[in-house]
C-alpha cells in the first residue's frame, strides 16, 4: 500500500468531488442497497474482465436496479481496481459514488476528490488513530466518509470522529471468514453510539440476507454476487424489494 502511495504523492490533484450525499440516500426506509464494481475477489478469485466502458454499463444497471449508490474498488493487486474507475461511474450514473480503497495517507483522499468521489471508505483496522484527520480531510473535500469496523474494539472510535456512514464487515480481515453475525452483533452497539446510516459489508449471497441483515443495517454493501448475476439490474432490483420488505 505504501508504494502505491508513495507514486501518487508528486501529483497535482484539481477537487472535483460533492453534491451528492450517500448517507441521505441511505436514510430512507427499510434496507438500501449500494451495489458494487469488484472485478476481482481476494477469496474468490477473478469475477469478470472489465473495462471503462464495462464498469460504466454496469453502474447504469445497477442503477437502473434501483441501487441507492455504487461502490468502486479501486485497489490494483488484489481487486484489479483502477482509481480512473471513480470518474467513469460518476459520469454514468446520478446516484453517490463511493470509492472503495485501502486509503492510508491524506494523498489517497485528494486523489480521491480529483475523480469525482462522493464519499471514501475508511477501513478502522487499516488506519486505527489516523482515523478522524483522514475524515475530517474527507470532509474539507467535499467528499462524505463511511469508516468500516470489524471487531469490538473499533466501536471507540466512533466517540471520537464523525463519520457520514459506518460499516460493519462480516469479513475477518485478518482470516477472509465471513460471518454475517459480525453485523447482528455489532449492529445494535454502533445504534447506541451514532445516527449514522448502519451498512453491512461482505456476504450478501441472496435477497435472504438481505432480510436477515436487515433486523439491524440500514443498508447493504454488495460486490461478488452482483458481479456473477448474468442480469446486474435484476439482481439489484431483487435486493431492492427484499429491502423494501423489511420496512
Amino acid at each position: 500500500m505504501r508504494e502505491r502511495v508513495e507514486e501518487i504523492r508528486d501529483r497535482t490533484f484539481t477537487p472535483r468531488a460533492g453534491g451528492r450525499s450517500l448517507r441521505k440516500a441511505l436514510s430512507g426506509p427499510g434496507v438500501s442497497v449500494i451495489a458494487e464494481v469488484k472485478p476481482t475477489s481476494p477469496s474468490q478469485g477473478r469475477l469478470r474482465d472489465v473495462d471503462a466502458e464495462d464498469v460504466a454499463e454496469r453502474a447504469r444497471a445497477y442503477e437502473r436496479g434501483g441501487a441507492a449508490g455504487i461502490s468502486v474498488l479501486t485497489e490494483p493487486e488484489f481487486f484489479d481496481g483502477r482509481p480512473e474507475y471513480v470518474e467513469v461511474v460518476r459520469e454514468a450514473v446520478d446516484v453517490p459514488v463511493l470509492r472503495k480503497d485501502f486509503i492510508i495517507d491524506p494523498v489517497q483522499v485528494e486523489e480521491s476528490a480529483h475523480y469525482g468521489a462522493d464519499a471514501v471508505l475508511i477501513i478502522a483496522a487499516a488506519v486505527g488513530r489516523e482515523a478522524p484527520e483522514l475524515i475530517d480531510l474527507a470532509h474539507e473535500h467535499g467528499m462524505e466518509v463511511l469508516l468500516e469496523i470489524d471487531r469490538w474494539e473499533h466501536l471507540e472510535l466512533l466517540s471520537e470522529c464523525d463519520p457520514d456512514v459506518v460499516g460493519v464487515n462480516n469479513r475477518d480481515l485478518r482470516t477472509l471468514e465471513v460471518d454475517l453475525n459480525r453485523t447482528l452483533e455489532l449492529g445494535p452497539e454502533v445504534k447506541d453510539l451514532t445516527n449514522a446510516p448502519l451498512v453491512a459489508e461482505s456476504g450478501v449471497s441472496g435477497p435472504e440476507d438481505v432480510v436477515l441483515l436487515g433486523e439491524v443495517a440500514d443498508a447493504v454493501l454488495v460486490g461478488t454476487y452482483l458481479m456473477r448475476a448474468p442480469d446486474p439490474s435484476e439482481a439489484v432490483r431483487k435486493l431492492v424489494e427484499a429491502g423494501r420488505s423489511t420496512e
